[in-house]
């Protein structure tokens, strides 16, 4: 989930705060909404080797389209899906209790208030789930549902690891709120998972070991910030996890969803510089790492804009880059799309 959409469903959690945001204005047409979308894509600061960002327009659609993962071969796109609006998540939560409770009872009167987009087979409504999208041509089809989704849970950063497994966050059915990382159905007994949140996993086998990079802000030494972290499996049993040092992780900012590509190279968000933008690191040793150098940022501070950055994947020759789009439309309404950038220098 893109970083600042789990701060905002956190927030809610925290606060306590079950009231309706005031509803959205009157929508833009569909027609309207693409032309903003894609001049603010078009406004998206590119490193030096990168072509023109494009969107996705096959797959995206009014509803939340978040936490991207593009197959090795670039054959399937996974992703998750809300049918609304993830920054609204607490007005969702409003719809659906029942009267009783002080809720609108989802109101089939009403739910075009409170949700957006297509359902898309998510189960319950409230919640989210991955999809995943076949390749056609130069584009891909009608997306399915992920085979581990299950109803009623939330599972999200889905990638397929060095081993062939699947990897990705779901919750412990024991501790409703915890993030934990799953393979192929089989929780991971990752060193502290009892207690601390796991999230967006990236497995792949290196000259280091067999790694699991992820991203975390609940555990000690991320002092509330989220960084990312990785454990060493050894005979299938996890290593104590450790965070990344200096310059992925920097103090007093946030870094997560990793993303390591063969040749070393760790694609990652962070807001270190006051924007969410994606940064790759050159891997110099077992624990030691280049400074990151930006790759896709925003560049406007308000009105319609591209808001936010995140998710990257590559596939495995290095040629497309996939990432998420946080939008906002001028007016605090947020919309997450995926969108992709060609690389034109493979010396970059």
């Amino acid at each position: 989930m893109l970083l600042l959409a789990a701060a905002a469903l956190t927030a809610c959690q925290q606060n306590g705060d079950t009231r309706p945001s005031p509803p959205p204005g009157p929508r833009a047409t569909p027609e309207q909404v693409i032309a903003y979308k894609t001049q603010a894509v078009a406004e998206i600061g590119v490193a030096p080797g990168w072509g023109k960002p494009e969107l996705l327009l096959s797959v995206n659609t009014e509803g939340w389209e978040d936490s991207a993962y593009i197959s090795p071969d670039g054959q399937s796109l996974y992703f998750q899906y809300f049918p609304g609006d993830m920054f609204r998540i607490n007005d969702v939560f409003y719809f659906h209790r029942p009267k009783s409770e002080g809720g609108l009872g989802a109101d089939p009167a009403q739910r075009d208030r409170y949700h957006r987009g297509p359902a898309r087979g998510v189960s319950p409504a409230y919640t989210s789930d991955t999809l995943v999208a076949k390749r056609e041509g130069d584009t891909f089809g009608a997306p399915v549902r992920f085979p581990h989704a299950r109803d009623g849970r939330n599972e999200w950063g889905v990638m397929l690891g060095g081993d062939g497994a699947y990897y990705y966050v779901s919750h412990d059915e024991t501790r409703e709120l915890n993030m934990d990382i799953y393979r192929n159905a089989q929780l991971l007994a990752i060193p502290g998972r009892e207690k601390y949140h796991e999230d967006n996993p990236h497995f792949a086998i290196t000259p280091y070991g067999r790694e699991l990079f992820f991203d975390s802000g609940n555990r000690p030494q991320a002092k509330g910030k989220s960084h990312i972290w990785v454990t060493r499996e050894t005979g299938g049993r996890f290593a104590e996890p450790v965070m990344l040092p200096a310059p992925v992780n920097v103090k007093d900012s946030t870094e997560v969803q990793p993303h390591l590509t063969a040749d070393g190279q760790l694609y990652f968000t962070s807001a270190r510089d006051g924007t969410i933008a994606i940064y790759a690191s050159q891997r110099t040793g077992a624990d030691s790492w280049a400074e990151p150098r930006k790759v896709l940022w925003t560049t406007r501070k308000s009105g319609a804009r591209a808001w936010g950055l995140g998710e990257p994947t590559l596939t495995a020759d290095g040629q497309w880059l996939y990432f998420v789009v946080v939008f906002d439309n001028g007016r605090q309404e947020f919309d997450a799309d995926i969108a992709r950038v060609r690389r034109t220098d493979p010396a970059r």
